[in-house]
């Protein structure tokens, strides 16, 4: 699901640091997309918990309509590294406010809806029924993105090649430099974290997978394929020292190892303290400042020149 260009090594500028090669970088990376969208939880929860339900369907208008303007700002930079983290934080930004507080807001507020309850416990709340519901939307945009000739997503190429797509879309129009790493970037975050909510949701779903250990199965499964899948993502990954294009090739890794993360905690395995900002404000301060220091060495690194804007 990751937009990304072919692995051709990337050679540091003079006198850059030895520690930006493979697998560094796709390390580094990696640990940065887990930590971005575990902390994208928290800030969410967050700000429910500091301005009230009410406040945040507002606030969050806002949120999102200043997210815009920064994406306004990357889309037209020439620096393919400003641009692909601009697309990465205004596509996080714009589903936390303009997805999820909306479907938040009509399931709580203007629906009324209630929450699903197993065993006296919630275990889906209003807007993530709704969000269910998005599935097929979803469905309809993959098969867009199959049928888009100039995409250079690894998964899209596979899958044209795999249904002999390739000749019958012709050439591609777009050439490296005429693409927009910061819409491409945007469009990926929110594609692919939608992508990754439903497939837990459908997972957690009794009406599809049953209730208790008849759920089992479908959640193993789900394990299996998210650290498989998610696996093979990040053995690519490793080999990436062009940091623009690791980022990209990170969100969807990430992501997916992600679905292990939401089912493994569902069996009280672990605590999601992502969660619970107000209670594991300590910890959520450190990954924040791991965060901050990983996303600013990864955005400093040695750089081609087509990333910075001089091609």
């Amino acid at each position: 699901m990751a937009t990304s260009d072919p692995l051709q090594p990337a050679p540091a500028k003079p006198g850059g640091s030895k520690l930006w090669r493979a697998p560094f970088v796709g390390i580094f990376t990696l640990v940065a997309m887990l930590l971005g969208i575990g902390l994208a939880h928290a800030v969410m929860r967050a700000i429910e918990e500091a301005i009230g339900h009410d406040a945040t369907y507002v606030v969050q208008l806002f949120l999102g309509a200043g997210a815009i303007v920064w994406l306004w700002y990357g889309v037209k930079s020439r620096s393919e590294n400003f641009a692909t983290w601009t697309g990465f934080f205004t596509g996080i930004v714009i589903w936390m406010t303009w997805v999820e507080f909306f479907y938040m807001y009509y399931g709580r507020k203007n629906f009324g809806m209630m929450p699903r309850v197993d065993g006296g416990a919630v275990t889906s709340e209003p807007e993530y029924l709704i969000m269910t519901a998005t599935t097929g939307v979803l469905l309809f945009m993959l098969v867009f993105y199959t049928f888009d000739k100039d995409t250079r997503c690894n998964m899209f190429v596979w899958l044209q090649n795999k249904l002999g797509l390739r000749d019958g879309l012709g050439p591609s129009t777009k050439k490296a430099r005429d693409r927009n790493y910061a819409i491409i970037t945007f469009m990926e975050t929110i594609y692919v974290t939608w992508f990754c909510y439903a497939w837990n949701l459908l997972v957690f779903d009794p009406t599809f997978v049953g209730y208790g250990r008849d759920a089992l199965p479908a959640e193993l499964g789900s394990v299996f394929i998210s650290i498989t899948w998610g696996g093979y993502c990040l053995s690519r990954l490793l080999k990436y020292r062009r940091t623009s294009t690791a980022v990209r090739y990170g969100i969807p890794t990430a992501n997916i190892l992600w679905i292990s993360v939401e089912i493994v905690s569902g069996w009280g395995v672990m605590t999601e303290i992502w969660l619970y900002p107000s209670k594991y404000w300590p910890e959520l301060l450190a990954l924040t400042a791991a965060f901050t220091v990983l996303a600013v060495l990864i955005y400093k690194a040695p750089k081609k020149l087509s990333e910075v804007g001089e091609r």
